[in-house]
């Protein structure tokens, strides 16, 4: 486990934790006391997990470490230092941090220890002298009166640049950008995906941006507004074309609350994205949902919708021939987000070919059929499927259906489950 400078080192055998307190301490020497040699190196793994977890959340010196079982390496989980006969039962565990389980006490120190903190006041003290050239209001304080949760920060930071941070304590408005530095971030940030198309890099870089448009945790700088749409946009357009479907979700959430407030952006672009990517995820429900809100109003969106909506009517009703001449005309991006299961459609149309070809049928109409550039990128695609080809007397390259049939039956059961990345 790493060190951390501030805690006390405890050797255990050959591995070196900073722990604190002296229950954590007591706590590892335990469960290496109680494990077998050969699950040593697990037994670092579990504890190098939890304990990290603890020192991230500031969990460490609230945690009761005598009371918590030891890590599922041990050969005896109960901790020797325990006061109870019994192990810990699930009905004591009320809420989890990562892989922390706490029980009611421990959630309560957690609780009166944010509560303590989001009712810090500043101590009223004469304000550090502010350079001549920074013309950006530093914090604003509400009264006494208002309570934390209202209080309101404006960033004082002019750093067009800043890496991406998740925060676990209040925001430091020292760190925090303002509204004028956050729009001449956005100019840089989109020459430099222009001239470099680092992602990498600028996926960091618009996390920290929207991070200081409505910073989470306590004060919030609420900027929600047409910049606000823009940033969000952007990022999603950016990971779409990058395949970051994670990311882009994050996004398109937050549009859509920001779209309810009736702040203007392109929002029939961010539909037909939001009823493609639904086609992705398989989410029948809120498919069914977001037709019946549209009902009232069905022809009155626009092309790019309309299109969104004729790929959803195609896959209902199992037209792949309609589904591949859609794909193949998508408007904006949204061949990115078809782009994500087009594959799948593609085992489902050959499911359908080779019940109604049983005798074979050309791959070069396959391939047409199914929106392949050249046969080349076909024969590719059935050989990663480990589908095989015949060669009919004329020479012509055939698909071999029948014995193709239960391949790719196999192969669909692998499209069942869709992993969906994600989450601010």
């Amino acid at each position: 486990m790493d060190k951390t400078p501030q805690f006390i080192s405890v050797k255990t055998g050959a591995k070196v934790f900073s722990l604190n307190p002296f229950q954590c301490r007591e706590y590892v020497t335990n469960a290496f006391n109680n494990c077998a040699p050969e699950k040593t190196k697990l037994l670092e793994a579990q504890l190098k997990s939890i304990i990290t977890q603890a020192e991230r959340t500031n969990m460490t010196d609230l945690i009761d470490w005598n009371e918590r079982d030891l890590p599922s390496a041990c050969i005896d989980t109960k901790n020797p230092n325990a006061s109870t006969l019994f192990h810990k039962k699930p009905a004591s565990i009320i809420s989890k941090l990562g892989n922390i389980e706490l029980t009611p006490n421990e959630e309560k120190k957690r609780q009166m220890r944010a509560m303590r903190f989001q009712n810090d006041v500043p101590v009223a003290r004469s304000p550090p002298p502010v350079p001549k050239k920074n013309k950006y209001t530093p914090i604003i304080w509400e009264s006494e009166a208002t309570t934390a949760r209202n209080a309101v920060i404006v960033g004082t930071s002019v750093a067009l640049e800043k890496p991406y941070f998740r925060l676990t304590s209040a925001a430091d408005p020292a760190t925090v950008r303002p509204l004028n530095i956050l729009k001449k971030a956005f100019k840089l940030l989109r020459t430099k995906w222009k001239e470099e198309g680092n992602y990498s890099y600028i996926c960091e870089q618009f996390k920290s941006m929207r991070q200081d448009l409505t910073v989470v945790k306590c004060q919030v700088q609420r900027i929600r507004n047409e910049f606000t749409v823009k940033v969000y946009e952007t990022h999603a357009r950016i990971a779409l074309e990058k395949g970051d479907i994670g990311e882009y979700n994050q996004c398109q959430t937050q549009l859509k609350y920001l779209y309810e407030q009736n702040i203007p952006g392109n929002e029939e672009e961010f539909l037909a994205y939001r009823i493609l990517y639904m086609l992705f995820s398989q989410n029948q429900s809120d498919i069914n949902a977001m037709l019946e809100e549209m009902c009232d109003n069905m022809n009155n969106h626009a092309d790019c919708v309309q299109h969104a909506l004729m790929i959803r009517s195609s896959l209902a009703k199992g037209n792949y021939h309609k589904f591949f001449q859609l794909y193949e005309t998508a408007p904006n991006m949204g061949g990115y987000l078809l782009d994500q299961f087009v594959g799948r459609e593609r085992v489902d149309a050959l499911i359908v070919m080779c019940k109604a070809y049983k005798m074979g049928v050309s791959i070069s109409f396959v391939a047409k059929e199914l929106a392949f550039d050249n046969v080349k990128s076909l024969a590719k695609f059935l050989r990663e499927h480990g589908i095989k080809q015949i060669i009919s007397k004329n020479k012509d390259v055939m698909f071999d259906t029948k014995s193709a049939l239960p391949v790719l039956l196999a192969q669909s059961k692998t499209y069942s489950k869709v992993d969906i990345k994600g989450q601010i």
